[in-house]
């Protein structure tokens, strides 16, 4: 059948399906989709919107977090931000939108795009066997967590706020606008803001600036030391995760930009430089405001369950050990509310590599793997190694 024939309503239901670039070549290939393309065109481009770039409403956020503020009353640092946070906070499940918050919103969406494509290859650092293309689910988890990492770097990680704060959030002071973004996040939300910002990390350690450790490691500690010197970034010490926690403060689009665009380390020390420098006197807070977020909620977990979750919190960033090798995000736990299903299969997988790497140095973690014993313990499924 021929979409020509098709009524007004099927043509409608049709473009909903589709994503933003999709509707717009179909309301070009003739008079008739044209027209019922402008019948409902706010409609349908908020629904083919949630298509390619959803969640709406974080998307929005991140609009708003990057507007300048035109206000030309003197006013505090804190009080601006706060200000700006105000307006993110009070953003409804259901966003407004028109033509000119669509084409802003389009730019971000793009990025968070180019990352779905490459997060395959962070996710599956390790168990390279299982990976895959990301499902729309999983998409869409990403890029909200996506978002939320951009947000807050927006609005804490710039020259003013960082001179202003350069230290983290503390318990002690619940009303910083740092906590008080974060607060506004669900568990399932902080979970997948920490499991990218987790991956990020170790991009950053592994691939972009890594360790003479990891480079000797990569090549089997056979590698003169001049050739060392213009691949690694140091030992592993003070100045070194400085150094990381630098580049953490990197928003996706620099941080692709290095991905992209870079492939050796006078590439990358000259993009870190072209930052001024009050961009290496400041380290990152998200990771340490998550911290202080971890320890929220899992108290409410274990004192007041009617404002938490029947789930134990478990943030990627924060809860893996970090004096371990990085390997399975799974095998810390956190598979309820991460970004991408995982399968039994694969769980199976990762417990294999981790009784071959206990056997091979002796040790039994075997029992560190909170997250899959949760998740064993709550689908009442059992798997051992040796399981088909």
């Amino acid at each position: 059948m021929s979409i020509t024939i098709l009524s007004t309503e099927i043509l409608q239901k049709i473009y909903e399906y589709t994503d933003v670039q999709d509707a717009l070549h179909l309301a070009q290939t003739s008079r008739k989709n044209y027209r019922t393309f402008l019948g409902r065109r706010m409609p349908i481009l908020e629904q083919t919107m949630h298509n390619s770039y959803g969640p709406l409403p974080e998307l929005v956020k991140l609009v708003i977090s990057n507007e300048q503020d035109k206000s030309r009353r003197p006013m505090g640092t804190e009080i601006r931000r706060n200000n700006m946070l105000d307006r993110i906070i009070q953003v409804p499940e259901h966003p407004k939108l028109t033509i000119e918050l669509i084409k802003k919103m389009v730019e971000y969406g793009r990025v968070a795009e180019k990352w779905a494509e490459v997060y395959p290859r962070l996710r599956w650092r390790y168990g390279s066997s299982n990976r895959r293309l990301l499902r729309a689910t999983e998409k869409q988890r990403l890029r909200g967590g996506i978002y939320r990492q951009w947000i807050y770097t927006s609005l804490f990680h710039d020259r003013t706020y960082t001179q202003f704060a350069p230290d983290p959030p503390l318990p002690s002071s619940p009303d910083d606008p740092r906590l008080r973004l974060l607060r506004t996040y669900s568990n399932e939300s902080l979970a997948q803001l920490s499991e990218f910002h987790f991956h990020i990390m170790q991009l950053i350690e592994l691939d972009l600036y890594p360790s003479n450790q990891v480079v000797l490691e990569h090549y089997s500690h056979n590698l003169p030391w001049k050739a060392l010197e213009k691949l690694a970034w140091g030992e592993r010490g003070n100045e070194y995760w400085h150094l990381i926690r630098v580049v953490t403060k990197f928003n996706p689009i620099d941080l692709l930009h290095l991905v992209e665009n870079t492939t050796t380390k006078t590439q990358r020390a000259d993009f870190l430089h072209l930052q001024g420098t009050y961009f290496t006197e400041t380290s990152e807070t998200l990771n340490e405001a998550l911290r202080v977020l971890y320890y929220e909620r899992l108290n409410e977990f274990y004192t007041d369950p009617s404002r938490g979750t029947s789930q134990q919190p478990f943030y990627a960033s924060v809860s893996g050990a970090r004096s371990t090798p990085q390997e399975d995000i799974e095998f810390w736990g956190g598979h309820e509310n991460g970004i991408v299903n995982v399968s039994a299969s694969e769980l199976k997988d990762v417990l294999g590599r981790r009784v071959g790497q206990d056997k091979l140095s002796g040790t039994d973690l075997s029992l560190g793997c909170r997250g899959l014993g949760s998740l064993l313990a709550i689908s009442g499924r059992r798997i051992s190694v040796e399981d088909g």
